[in-house]
């Protein structure tokens, strides 16, 4: 196991777990989307249950889509470059997003749903985000938006 690196969960030196990371850099656009969904889940299928891994999948496609579709800068320049990194541990998964696009509007971290009828093709994802997540955090800093979560393994732990 030379270069393998292992995880001890809850501190305990007799219950160590192989360190299974998933990263990715692209430019933020339709199919870079979902080649890099399809790859996490082949990456995680052997580490995560199909309830967190579609979970996850639900979380990173809104977030991500997200980036693709209103990232831009003002001008219509290049699309954003997105680094997506995702630890997966014993009590789910740890994940982090950053991009260069435009400023993220605050509405966007807002915990109440969006009206449907002001909204009626979407407007939902970080609704959805926000509800499937727990330690949702945001900030940007040189240029960059850096949003930060997990996804705990049982969705109970959502409740």
């Amino acid at each position: 196991m030379a270069g393998r690196k292992t995880l001890a969960i809850g501190g305990s030196t007799a219950t160590r777990q192989p360190l299974i990371v998933f990263t990715r850099s692209f430019r933020a656009d339709a199919d870079a989307v979902r080649d890099t969904l399809i790859a996490l889940v082949e990456r995680l299928q052997l580490h995560a249950s199909t309830d967190l891994l579609g979970r996850s999948e639900l979380v990173l496609a809104e977030l991500l889509n997200n980036i693709a579709q209103h990232g831009r800068l003002p001008d219509g320049g290049r699309r954003p470059l997105v680094h997506l990194s995702v630890v997966a541990q014993a009590d789910g998964l740890s994940c982090s997003v950053s991009d260069d696009g435009g400023l993220l509007p605050k509405i966007c971290l807002e915990s109440q749903p969006p009206e449907p009828t002001s909204h009626p093709e979407g407007g939902f994802g970080w609704f959805l985000i926000g509800h499937l997540t727990q330690s949702l955090a945001y900030f940007r800093e040189d240029g960059r938006n850096y949003v930060a979560f997990t996804i705990p393994a049982s969705a109970l732990e959502l409740q």
